[in-house]
């Protein structure tokens, strides 16, 4: 089972200073409270393209997980697809845009769980997962608010029907 989740933050902020914010993953624990670090494993190349980044994680749900994202693929500063592996799988789309008010951020993670637990019950607790998902992005979007100084206009997300993966690359 897999799993097909969008989230949405319009930051009264433009585009380039939230660009500055989400492509400095390093500092990224400093304004995203379940993000408790992470490390660089291999630098990229032009663009950061191939660069892969070890992340540990804390959720609303008493567990953590450990994932490694790779950059596949970065236009600045609208653009960036990583691919994750470890304890969830599947690709991320960060793609920003222009607002009168300032930015709209749209994050769609389609992911499939790994560890054992989670595949064995995700049919089951799919809702809280995606609820977890969307807390932990909520505080997130709460978090580069705080750091870029702005107010959070708007955060919205929605979970779509499990299905077949698809190339979020493209």
């Amino acid at each position: 089972m897999d799993f097909h989740l969008v989230s949405e933050w319009h930051l009264a902020a433009p585009i380039e200073a939230v660009w500055a914010v989400l492509d400095s993953p390093a500092a990224w624990p400093q304004w995203w409270p379940e993000i408790q670090r992470i490390e660089t494993l291999h630098a990229g190349g032009n663009n950061d393209l191939g660069a892969i980044r070890r992340t540990w994680w804390t959720s609303r749900l008493p567990y953590g997980f450990v994932i490694d994202f790779t950059t596949r693929a970065v236009e600045k500063p609208t653009l960036l697809v990583v691919e994750a592996t470890g304890d969830l799988a599947g690709m991320g789309r960060w793609e920003l845009a222009s607002i009168p008010a300032g930015t709209r951020v749209r994050y769609t993670w389609q992911v499939f769980p790994h560890k054992w637990w989670m595949r064995a019950l995700a049919p089951l607790l799919a809702p809280l997962f995606a609820w977890n998902h969307h807390a932990v992005m909520r505080d997130g979007a709460i978090g580069m608010a705080r750091q870029l100084g702005v107010e959070l206009i708007d955060y919205r997300n929605r979970l779509s029907k499990p299905g077949p993966q698809s190339n979020l690359a493209q």
